[in-house]
């Protein structure tokens, strides 16, 4: 009887795959890499841009970036995640192989004869059963690949999350400490308005100035004074982010003032021929790897849907222990069992599955320009660090210079006005000047930083080899 059910269920599944055949899917995303980035030569395949690369003297940051890695929640939540598809994939992929399972059972019966009395009686049992659904169509091994993809996708947010997480704790310890130095400047600037407004007031008390000179020196003093409370507020605000990056409870910010100022990390400059090319950089990038296995496991999805249209076949088997007494169960007397195939097939459904597997298909089509976007993001990306980098560097150095100048003409100024040859005001514009210029050259050192990091992100650098695959 089992040959026979075997043999007939062959040839069923032989017509319905001769039949039938999974229908192609459109393809795939398309790579959009070009041939280089502007303005960065030829295409090579050099590796991703580290942090050590894009700092001289990154200990102290490499050492934050470690914290970072080690304690942000965020990312603690996103391997937990990795986890979970991981095993989900596990169990997905388990669901091919044969299921056994085993029974036991106690029953108390009550049937009548067919004299028409009442037979009372017990029934004890014992067994095992196996099921096994051969996967004619595919089912069960895409779903299994989709669940492998989803893990693998989500292992790549996870190493996305990471750099991300990196590159913008190097960004807010780099603006932490641009506002240290402007907080120093400031208050040194103070002392130095403080001297102008003394040197302002012995001369007028001398005759040789005028109280409108007194009004413009106390405004100047009373307008950098003001500026202090703005920027310690925002280097507070600046700290309190950071700690929660490195899982940490906020800190007192009136005590971290008191914290020696290291000085602004120095950042390399960016050697072009040492990044990645355009078609190495979305290799590398793990949000574009990501977009690209949700892509694979969409596809999954839709093999499986148009294979759960189609009969499953499944071997099935049984066998254990009967007996109306327990001591005669494990007896070759009760030893009960069967062996056989099932053909299931859902054929009327009313278009369900079919408006599924479309379902399975669209969501394939979305994923995949979703991945041809992340490409997109990750070119532009890449491009504008570079343009950025560039832009400020040359700011940064042309600021330089006239920060230098501002200085010599406030000096000059000074004393022209202690020789007596000019007047208060064109002093308090110089002092003005100096003041701006300075400022202004720390802000750009800082912004210098920061696309330096954003250089190393967009290049998916491993900050420092902070992140696993």
């Amino acid at each position: 009887m089992l040959t026979r059910l075997t043999t007939l269920a062959a040839a069923a599944a032989a017509v319905f795959l001769a039949a039938c055949a999974a229908p192609s899917l459109p393809a795939g995303p398309q790579a959009l890499a070009p041939q280089t980035f502007s303005g960065a030569g030829a295409a090579n395949s050099a590796q991703a841009l580290s942090l050590a690369q894009a700092f001289e003297g990154s200990a102290p940051l490499q050492a934050l970036v470690d914290e970072v890695l080690a304690n942000n929640r965020d990312l603690r939540a996103a391997a937990a995640r990795v986890r979970q598809q991981q095993l989900l994939a596990e169990a997905r992929g388990a669901e091919r192989l044969p299921q056994l399972d085993a029974t036991a059972g106690a029953q108390r019966q009550r049937a009548y004869t067919p004299a028409g009395t009442v037979a009372n009686g017990n029934a004890y049992s014992v067994g095992t059963g196996a099921h096994w659904e051969l996967d004619l169509w595919g089912r069960l091994g895409n779903a299994a690949n989709a669940a492998s993809q989803d893990a693998a996708a989500t292992a790549r947010d996870r190493d996305a999350a990471a750099l991300s997480l990196a590159a913008q704790a190097v960004s807010l310890q780099t603006e932490l400490i641009g506002l240290g130095h402007r907080l120093q400047l400031a208050r040194e600037t103070l002392t130095v308005q403080r001297q102008l407004l003394a040197i302002v007031k012995a001369r007028v008390d001398a005759g040789r100035g005028t109280a409108a000179d007194t009004a413009r020196a106390e405004s100047l003093l009373a307008s950098t004074e003001a500026s202090v409370p703005a920027l310690r507020n925002a280097a507070c605000l600046t700290r309190l982010r950071l700690d929660v990056l490195r899982g940490q409870p906020p800190a007192d910010c009136a005590k971290a003032d008191a914290d020696p100022l290291p000085p602004l990390p120095a950042p390399r400059l960016v050697e072009l021929a040492s990044l990645p090319s355009p078609a190495t950089l979305l290799a590398q990038r793990p949000d574009v790897q990501a977009a690209f296995a949700r892509a694979a496991a969409q596809a999954a999805r839709a093999n499986q849907a148009w294979a759960a249209r189609w009969p499953a076949l499944s071997l099935v088997g049984n066998i254990g222990w009967s007996a109306a007494q327990t001591g005669d169960l494990f007896k070759n007397s009760s030893l009960v069992g069967n062996l056989g195939a099932t053909l299931n097939w859902q054929w009327l459904d009313f278009g369900q599955r079919k408006a599924e597997e479309g379902a399975a298909r669209a969501g394939y089509e979305a994923a995949v320009a979703a991945a041809e976007q992340a490409q997109l993001v990750a070119l532009q990306d890449a491009q504008a660090s570079l343009d950025t980098v560039r832009d400020v560097e040359q700011q940064t150095a042309f600021q330089a210079t006239a920060a230098e100048a501002s200085t010599r003409a406030r000096e000059l100024a000074l004393k022209r006005y202690e020789a007596g040859v000019s007047d208060f005001f064109n002093l308090l514009d110089a002092e003005r000047e100096r003041l701006a210029a300075q400022d202004r050259l720390i802000q750009l050192q800082a912004q210098r930083a920061a696309a330096v990091v954003a250089v190393a992100r967009a290049f998916a650098g491993g900050m420092a080899g902070g992140l696993k695959p």
